[in-house]
């Protein structure tokens, strides 16, 4: 695509030369905001651009992840420790972005709400895949997951997640290599750099999911079913609990244990 547009720039075509807004696509990029309610509801454009936004979001983790695992495999930590830090810093935006749509009223969200009621947030099958692809093997979720995606096509798409990467990496039970990286760092410089990194990723996903949670819980409340029959505001909660990585999460136990228990008596 980008040597047709090159060849474009260069007259060969006799089309006009490329330009700032055709690289990007933005007549079409502004073309695909379409608000539906009827009759008219003013922030129902502000829905769909945040959510539009999003999803590009999404596809460039899910780009990097790529690379990330690719990294990870030829031990390249340090081009790992680089694309999951931008993965952290994509997140923080994610969890502002729903921020910004909390300025929506709920009168407002309902007044196109019954639009989207054939529809629900879990079928953002880009998400889904994102959360597939760091690693979640809940079994209610990778449940779901067959029924609305197709579990085989993402194993096909995801033959090796980011947390089956990391572990592959590691020459050792990863419980016990993160507990070592934790009471060595200067020993282990740049696997301390690759905890940390994977560590943010956790808690600013988590940060996502949890202003996401109290969106729709602000839009309709927390005792309401969500589109499409889904539990809303109920199901998001449990998703709190999440973890890619909780082999970094027990490390940190481990290590707590070693320096609160008693020392043995003489």
């Amino acid at each position: 695509m980008l040597k047709d547009e090159r060849a474009l720039a260069d007259g060969k075509s006799g089309q006009e030369p490329l330009s700032y807004g055709s690289y990007l696509r933005v007549p079409e990029l502004t073309s695909l905001q379409s608000p539906l309610g009827d009759p008219p509801v003013h922030d129902e454009m502000l829905f769909i651009i945040v959510q539009q936004a999003q999803e590009l979001w999404f596809k460039q983790i899910l780009w990097d992840l790529k690379q990330v695992i690719r990294a990870l495999s030829n031990d390249d930590l340090h081009e790992a420790i680089r694309l999951v830090q931008r993965s952290v810093r994509i997140l923080q935006i994610l969890s502002q972005e729903a921020q910004i749509l909390a300025t929506m009223p709920p009168h407002a969200f309902h007044g196109f709400r019954h639009v989207l009621s054939p529809a629900s947030g879990f079928e953002s099958l880009q998400f889904r895949e994102l959360e597939y692809a760091s690693g979640l093997s809940d079994p209610t979720f990778l449940k779901l997951l067959d029924k609305h995606i197709g579990l085989e096509l993402l194993q096909e798409e995801w033959p090796v997640s980011l947390s089956q990467a990391v572990k592959a990496a590691m020459s050792s039970d990863p419980i016990e290599w993160w507990t070592q990286v934790y009471d060595d760092p200067h020993g282990h410089p740049v696997w301390f750099q690759l905890a940390e990194a994977l560590s943010e990723y956790e808690v600013y996903f988590a940060e996502w999911r949890f202003h996401h949670i109290k969106l729709v819980e602000r839009s309709i409340g927390d005792h309401v079913p969500g589109t499409a029959g889904s539990t809303g505001a109920g199901y998001l909660g449990k998703t709190l609990g999440y973890k890619f990585f909780p082999e970094l999460w027990e490390a940190r136990n481990r290590l707590t244990l070693k320096y609160t228990q008693p020392a043995p008596a003489d």
